[in-house]
């Protein structure tokens, strides 16, 4: 299933926090790129992220 541009930017903005934090990067860090919002668009691009999204799905509602 493709991600929702929601889902996607929850995913990026969730990564950001953790290396902001102190998290390891998954990737080689490009020279010159230093801002983790940056470094976490491209783990995800890379698809290393071990991250999952559960989406609700709805109810089945049965009718006698």
């Amino acid at each position: 299933m493709e991600r929702t541009n929601f889902e996607i930017a929850r995913i990026i903005g969730a990564r950001a926090l953790q290396l902001a934090m102190g998290a390891p990067m998954l990737i080689k860090r490009p020279e010159h790129v230093f801002d983790p919002t940056e470094i976490a668009k491209q783990e995800l691009d890379s698809g290393v992220l071990p991250m999952t999204v559960k989406r609700p799905m709805p109810q089945k509602i049965e009718v006698e």
